[in-house]
């Protein structure tokens, strides 16, 4: 799960914010919020988040300034602005400073939603990906590696999953893959991930049937649903909206707008 920072100087924008992404269920392991761009500097020396929400338009240092500023010390690598001003000066400089998303006041939820939840994915594949070139570690009943590295077991669960996701997956069936008990392998993936095993499917799942959405746009989402592993489309639909605050329908028109 990501490590969140937001910097708004509106009190209120931060603790909606913070309503939204805990009543979604956001995975989120972590939430620090700042005032302003000198509070959040001064959190950031110790607080290193996978995520930076910030405000442009703040006292005495803006959320562009405080965005160049955090890159240039590597404090954070990832960043999204939130903003009242829909203009487009703003918008070239956010895209010059390589910002994630740009994101206009009053929030939208099922933008932030999607945005929490592809960053949530890229990091356990990042992860998994810079763990797999290391050395294999030595078998242990108790792998669990601190520092964000994940553990050999979870490392191949989630090679099985990105492997077979496209089709019924079960624990059983990881079980009999890893040599472990179902019951560990739900607690093991969660300590490692902070995902349950079903939530790190899922989201897997539903950002495989974002690309079929955009890349492939005659196919039907009963077709789409069935190349990603839910051989009922209302499932699916249900599933994409829990976790992305929108149906596939929803996401696709608002994708070929913009």
């Amino acid at each position: 799960m990501l490590k969140l920072m937001i910097v708004d100087d509106e009190p209120l924008i931060i603790k909606g914010l913070m309503n939204i992404i805990e009543k979604g269920n956001a995975p989120c392991s972590e939430i620090v919020s700042a005032g302003d761009a000198f509070e959040a500097l001064e959190k950031l020396e110790t607080f290193r988040p996978d995520l930076l929400i910030t405000d442009i338009e703040m006292p005495e240092m803006s959320g562009l300034e405080l965005i160049r500023k955090v890159q240039a010390k590597k404090w954070c690598e990832r960043f999204v602005i939130l903003t009242g001003y829909d203009e487009p000066d703003y918008l070239r400089q956010a895209i010059r400073s390589r910002v994630i998303d740009y994101l206009l006041k009053p929030i939208n939820k099922t933008e932030l939603y999607n945005v929490l939840n592809d960053i949530s994915v890229e990091l356990l594949q990042t992860e998994e990906k810079e763990a797999a070139s290391a050395p294999d570690l030595p078998d242990s009943p108790m792998l669990n590696l601190k520092g964000g590295v994940l553990s050999k077991h979870v490392r191949r669960i989630i090679r099985y999953i990105e492997q077979h996701y496209d089709r019924d997956i079960s624990l059983e069936e990881l079980a009999e893959h890893v040599y472990l008990h179902p019951a560990y392998i739900s607690s093991l993936f969660k300590e490692d991930t902070g995902l349950t095993f079903l939530q790190y499917l899922n989201l897997y799942r539903i950002k495989q049937a974002k690309t079929l959405i955009l890349h492939e746009p005659d196919l039907s989402f009963q077709e789409i649903a069935e190349r990603v592993g839910y051989r009922n489309a209302r499932h699916f639909f249900n599933v994409f909206k829990k976790y992305c605050g929108e149906t596939p329908g929803q996401f696709r028109e608002r994708t070929m707008i913009h």
